[in-house]
């Protein structure tokens, strides 16, 4: 994958075992602030604030550059304390992480941020979204013939429709790092 034509998001998706989410939370925390400390990515900590997901957690982070991105993952592969930094947060949660990353669409600024809360739909490719603030983002890589939606804050009730069957996948944010 080459350079970017403007701003990608990426999220790496992680599940805390049900009974271990204060702990994971607190190593996921942990984690985040490690490699903010050894690296350039300015990682974001989110805990999924919607339904009943208590140990759905979400790391992001922006940037304008995919080589430069994937230059401070790999160094941050190779720092000799991130191996047990990870596998403290490893440890507590289950199944295997997510990986997505999002191109932005036009008019989007270099500086963007979710904010302390957000709300995200991903739905298939081209679906229109019926709210006009909200962000579009297309699939770069992980959620093949997908686009996101982002909104800083909540969705409007009733806006999107809420059933499994039509594809789509409504998550509300809240910043935890």
């Amino acid at each position: 994958m080459g350079e970017t034509a403007g701003v990608q998001f990426f999220q790496r998706r992680r599940w805390i075992q049900q009974d271990r989410v204060d702990d994971g939370l607190s190593a996921f925390v942990r984690q985040l602030a490690w490699i903010n400390d050894q690296t350039g990515l300015e990682m974001a900590g989110w805990r999924r604030s919607d339904g009943d997901h208590p140990g759905a957690i979400l790391a992001t982070t922006t940037y304008d550059r995919h080589a430069w991105f994937l230059t401070e993952v790999a160094r941050l592969q190779t720092l000799a304390d991130y191996g047990p930094v990870n596998d403290a947060t490893l440890a507590l949660t289950l199944g295997e992480d997510a990986f997505e990353r999002w191109d932005s669409t036009a008019g989007v600024p270099t500086a963007w941020e979710p904010g302390p809360m957000f709300s995200q739909v991903t739905a298939p490719e081209g679906t229109p979204s019926p709210c006009e603030v909200a962000t579009r983002w297309t699939n770069a890589e992980g959620s093949v013939g997908r686009d996101a939606w982002v909104l800083v804050g909540e969705w409007p009730a009733g806006v999107w429709p809420a059933d499994a069957a039509s594809g789509i996948r409504l998550e509300r944010w809240i910043r935890i790092h």
